[in-house]
Formats: structure tokens, sequence, C-alpha cells
């Protein structure tokens, strides 16, 4: 489903939803490369914009209908159509259990 359908079927059920709200929307698309950064920083920060959102919930929940391959929606962070937990730094994880946690914290 396109999310021009997927709008439509929300219009139809009587969910139309006013986009225009969503923060993450300033009409010049300047935080587009905030919410599809590979940065851990960015991706706290997309995160944070998102959770005062007037439209998250309808935003993550077509996110997840369209199985997005990947970017901050409604919150969250996908990665190939699902939700990650977190996302971790390049390269390998330290064998250290402590320096591990530290690397997550």
């Amino acid at each position: 489903m396109s999310l021009a359908e997927w709008k439509v079927e929300l219009a139809n059920e009587g969910l139309a939803v006013d986009w225009t709200l969503a923060r993450c929307a300033d009409g010049a698309a300047t935080m587009t490369s905030l919410f599809f950064s590979e940065q851990i920083d960015d991706i706290r920060r997309a995160k944070q914009i998102c959770e005062l959102c007037p439209v998250q919930e309808p935003c993550l929940a077509g996110a997840i209908e369209r199985r997005e391959p990947w970017g901050v929606w409604g919150g969250q962070l996908f990665f190939n159509g699902k939700i990650l937990a977190q996302k971790r730094k390049r390269g390998r994880p330290p064998k250290d259990p402590v320096l591990a946690a530290l690397a997550t914290a």
C-alpha cells in the first residue's frame, strides 16, 4: 500500500491525520538528513523530536504497515522494514563485558 492509498484509507475511516502538525514537517525538508542518518546522535535527536509529536502514533503505524526500509518513523528506528531496539556503533563489539555495557550506555 502506498502512502497516498494509506492516507485515503484513514480518511475513509474518519481518521484523517493533519500531517502539517508533524514536528518534522518544516515545509523545506531540512530535517530529512536527521531522520535518515547513520549517526547515533542524529538518531537520538530524531527520536526526541518524535516524542512530542501529535502525529507520532499514525506515523509509526503507517511505517509498520509500509515496512519502511530505514529511518526514524514515529519515534522508532527502522532497518529493512523492522524496528530496531537500538543502533550499534560501527565495528566489532568489545570483548570485555564491562566495556560492552559502557558502549551501549
